[in-house]
Formats: C-alpha cells, structure tokens, sequence
C-alpha cells in the first residue's frame, strides 16, 4: 500500500510541477551500442484514437491512485510467448514497479507433462504417464481452451507440481485461489490439492467443467494430486504398475548382465570377473518419462531453433476443422529447416476423425481417466494479473472455435481488460502471404474475445523481422513482415486498437540480421536470445506505460488535484496531521 502511496504521489507532484513526468519504477535502458533500433516509434500507436482505452485506464487509475480493484491482462502469440521471456518481463516490471501490486499470476499450466517447454518463469514437474493434445497439431483429439492444451492420464500415480517461484530470487507469488480446469470421463476422478500435510478438495463447477479450491495460506507451489473414487482399485494399479517397473529393470539388468558377460568371455576374461546386474535402490521411479520443466528443457526449447523448426513444418495450422478422410493429399511437407516456405496460409490442416474415438471410460477394464486444461491462481488483493497464452508454432486460426470450443468458457472467469495479440510470425512464414485472409481470421478471434468482455482494449504486436533458409548456412530476406505489419494497423483502424510496432522499432526488413550480430536474436534469424527477448519486454513496458501516463496527463486538473498526494493520504495519516 505504501508503495502504491509513494508512486501515485510521485505521478501526482510531477502533473502540478507541469514538467517531465518520469516513469514511476524508472530504469535505464542502454540504447547506445543499438543504433539500429527506432527508439522513437516506440509507443502505442493509436490509429483511431484511444477512446477505446478508457475503460482499461479508469481501471488503473482505480487501482493506482484508490488501490482498489484487479486489472486483467491477456497476451496471446505462438512460440514468443510459450516461452514467456517477453511477456515474463513485461509482467515483473508491472508487478514489482508500476503499479507495484499483484493480484495472481493467472493461467498457468503443466508443459512437462506436455513434454514440451514450460514458460521460463516457473518450473512444472509431474509424475505418472501422461497424453497431450494441442491446438497447433492436425487431428483434435480433445476439446480445448483458451491455454490452447490439454494433457490427460490414467496412470494412478499421477501428479503435477509447478512451482511459480522456482527462479525468482525474492519471493514473487502467493496465490490462495485456484480454479482447476478439467474433467473426468465418467465423473471417477478427482483433483485434490496438497497444501503442506493437507488436502484440499475442490469444489466442482459443472458448467465451466473446473474445480474451485481455496488455499488457508498463500501459496507459489501447486501440487495437485489425482485421486480415483475406487481407491482400492488405485492402490490395486499403482501396485501393478510399479511391480512391472521393478520386473523390467530386474529384466534389462539380467540381459545387460548376460551381454556383458558373453563379451568378457570373449574377449578371455575369467566369467567370474564379469560385470554383475545392479538394480537400482528405487528402481519403482513414479515417472515413466523423465520429468522436464523450464523453457530449457523439454520436447522443443524456443531457443532450440531447429526444434522449433521441425515442429512448425509438422503441426501447420488452418482455419477450419475436416474430416480427415476428406483432406487432400498432399505431397512432402515442407521442410522449414532447409527455408521451404508454405505455398499459402488459406489451406485447411485441422481434421477430426469420423468416428469419435471411445473414451477410456466405456472401455472394459477401464481405468478412470482426467484430462486438464489449465489452472487459474489468484488473490483476493488489488493489482495486475498479467497472463500469457502461447503454443509453439501456432497461427490465428488455432484459437478458432473448432479447435478450442472451451475458450470463452475458461475466459469469462478471467474477463481480460487489456488483450495483446502477438500472434503473426507463423501466419506470415508462407510463400504467399494472404493479408485479406490473416485479417478475417483475426477478425474471427476478437469476435470470441469481446463475447468475454466488449469493453476490452486491445494492442495488436506487428510481427518481428525474420529472414528465411534458402540453402545450407544461407539466408535470404523475408518480406512477409512488412505485408503483415500494414494488417496489423489496418486491424487497429478497424477495432480502434493500438499498435506497438515491433518490426519497425526493430529496424524493419532485414533489421534481424543487425540484432543477431549484436547477440540478441538467435543465429535462425527468427527467434531472439534471452538479451533480445528482455530488451523487447522492457521497450513494450515502457510504451505501455507511457500510454497510460500520457492518459493521466490529460486528465482534468479537478480530477488530478483530487487525486493528488492528499487524496493518497489514509484516513490516519491525514487525522495525525
């Protein structure tokens, strides 16, 4: 409270001062050695005005100057934002500067168990076997949300952690509502909550198909725990299960034993002198795959380039959902590695079986089954809730009703008051751009976010500069970006939007080749290194908030002297005066 006092005063004092108002949490931004970055775009740019904004900067000014009231934040990309280095940034300078307050982290979800890269500001862990589905593959196996993934288990040892404050050096989160998104086939398992030796059970919510549980403490570490109704009959797999684990380590062991042995005798070594079967002390591990957390580990790294490549190229969007016997043939897929580009963006790549597939729970000897979709945390407290939604390799079109039905379920219990759209750079990495199409699609996608919250703002992302591979080690120029830019502001014309123009602050065409020969961007000319991602998260900072201070400034001056120092004063502090 008193550093929401503190900085509210200072806005105050330099508004009745009439000169330079600095940036409250204030931070220097060595600029010097990057000449080739346009600093002074480096603001929202209204193309219609900011009318819109108003109901996005009365609930700031709310919170910064009445410390009162949640302000909710969506940003939404591809594999940028899975990462979350960018938007990861950009919600610590929110949280810990301006305005200083949290009100939860927001959506989070258990990437390893996914096994693929978790966001990079908080680790997730799991145990037990665990299926994936996600809106970027071809067929669409599972009814997915705004998170964009879903991961399902049958496995009786099944848990997931994630601990929000795993590389935080001072403590950041304390979070005592939870909202489990996910589901039991036939209603056999449920979610249960461990808060230090207790266990919290949630209440379920049929109609949003989640679980609410509320923490006695605050809390940065999850750990759900999945508990089947028939606990007999979990204890009576789980037994199974780790029984056959200890067989077949005892199994391998033999047969390595044998190997070894075979080759000693071979080679003319006594038998006796053989390597002798080891078996493990806890050969009964509760993982069957090997646990993977951060953004530096797992099925594709946002800074493995070539992974990331290969996993565009195999899971390419589209803007509709077929019957997969009705989808064309097609000849190779294109090979984004070698620089084979998409012909266009307008094909249809989703597909759906014809005959749904028969869920674990009808099946005889079924084990019970749940499937999660993302966990919403939160607080009771006044501040920011700053959220990031990205999957790696996704387009516009996957964020479409047919691949997630259950997004503006699970949004209405967020209810945005800023959106941030950074979803492009895959949109654009085709042969022949189709900017008529990539503008409906967007088009289709707001329609689904103002169902959620009409009054939301909204910030379009231009996509970031990007070369493409012609031949091995060789690099061409890709001028998809610029085409994509003038959507973006058309896009911003047509929704009274703002625009934070990242490939021209960047430089424009060719301006990544100069951030790669300065360390920031990665060798693929498409992804950024941690440097490149932190400097991008601290400009948009800065444009965001100059926006919102610039909103302050025009302020009337009855309501700026009404809410100046004095009217910042508690009750006390003013009685002790």
């Amino acid at each position: 409270m008193k550093k929401i006092l503190f900085l509210c005063s200072a806005i105050a004092v330099s508004l009745f001062a009439k000169g330079p108002m600095p940036a409250p949490g204030s931070y220097a931004i060595d600029l010097t050695k990057y000449a080739f970055i346009d600093t002074t775009i480096n603001t929202i740019q209204f193309p219609k005005g900011n009318d819109s904004f108003t109901p996005f900067f009365n609930k700031m000014d709310t919170l910064v100057f009445e410390n009162k009231g949640q302000v909710k934040i969506l940003h939404v990309g591809g594999s940028h934002l899975q990462a979350d280095v960018i938007s990861g940034r950009i919600r610590e300078h929110l949280i810990r500067e301006y305005p200083g307050a949290s009100a939860g982290r927001g959506f989070v979800f258990p990437f390893a168990a996914a096994r693929t890269n978790t966001p990079s500001s908080y680790a997730s862990y799991y145990q037990g076997i665990w299926d994936m589905s996600k809106n970027v593959r071809k067929e669409i196996t599972k009814p997915l949300g705004l998170l964009g993934i879903a991961v399902s288990t049958s496995d009786p040892r099944a848990e997931i952690t994630l601990m929000l404050d795993k590389y935080n050096s001072d403590p950041l989160w304390g979070e005592t509502q939870f909202r489990l998104f996910g589901y039991s086939d036939a209603g056999d398992v449920i979610p249960v909550l461990k808060v230090d030796s207790l266990d919290i059970y949630g209440k379920l919510d049929t109609a949003s198909q989640s679980f609410v549980f509320k923490s006695p403490r605050p809390i940065d570490t999850i750990r759900i725990q999945f508990r089947w109704l028939d606990s007999l009959k979990q204890a009576e797999v789980a037994k199974f299960i780790t029984d056959s684990l200890v067989q077949d380590s005892i199994e391998r062991a033999k047969a390595d034993s044998l190997k070894d042995s075979a080759e000693a005798l071979k080679q003319g070594t006594p038998k006796d002198s053989a390597p002798k079967a080891k078996i493990p002390n806890n050969v009964a591990l509760p993982n069957a795959i090997p646990a993977r957390d951060s953004m530096f580990q797992g099925e594709c790294d946002v800074l493995d380039s070539a992974c990331l490549a290969r996993e565009e190229a195999a899971n390419k969007a589209s803007n509709g959902v077929v019957k997969c016997s009705d989808m064309k043939p097609k000849g190779p897929t294109p090979n984004y590695a070698e620089g084979e580009l998409d012909e266009t963006n307008a094909a249809n790549e989703h597909c759906v079986a014809e005959v749904p597939a028969v869920p674990d729970s009808a099946k005889k000897n079924a084990r019970p089954r749940f499937t999660l979709t993302g966990i919403l945390t939160g607080t009771d407290h006044p501040g920011i809730t700053y959220t990031n939604v990205g999957i790696n390799g996704a387009k516009v079109q996957d964020y479409f009703e047919e691949v997630c039905p259950l997004l503006e379920k699970q949004l209405a219990y967020y209810k945005p008051d800023l959106v941030i759209f950074a979803i492009g750079i895959n949109d654009a990495n085709v042969q022949r751009f189709n900017e008529k199409k990539f503008r409906e699609d967007y088009d289709r996608l707001i329609a689904r976010i103002k169902k959620v919250n009409p009054n939301a703002a909204i910030i379009f992302e231009t996509n970031n500069d990007m070369f493409r591979k012609v031949k091995k080690k060789r690099y061409v120029q890709h001028p998809n970006g610029d085409v994509a830019r003038k959507a973006f502001f058309a896009l911003a014309e047509k929704h009274k939007a703002g625009v934070w123009d990242k490939y021209g602050i960047m430089g424009g065409l060719g301006s990544m080749a100069k951030w790669e020969k300065a360390d920031l961007a990665k060798a693929d000319k498409v992804h950024f290194k941690l440097a490149g991602y932190n400097l991008l998260g601290d400009l948009f900072y800065k444009a965001l908030i100059g926006a919102y201070q610039e909103h302050i400034a025009n302020l009337p001056a009855q309501t700026r002297r009404e809410n100046g120092p004095a009217a910042l004063q508690t009750k006390d502090e003013r009685g002790n005066k």
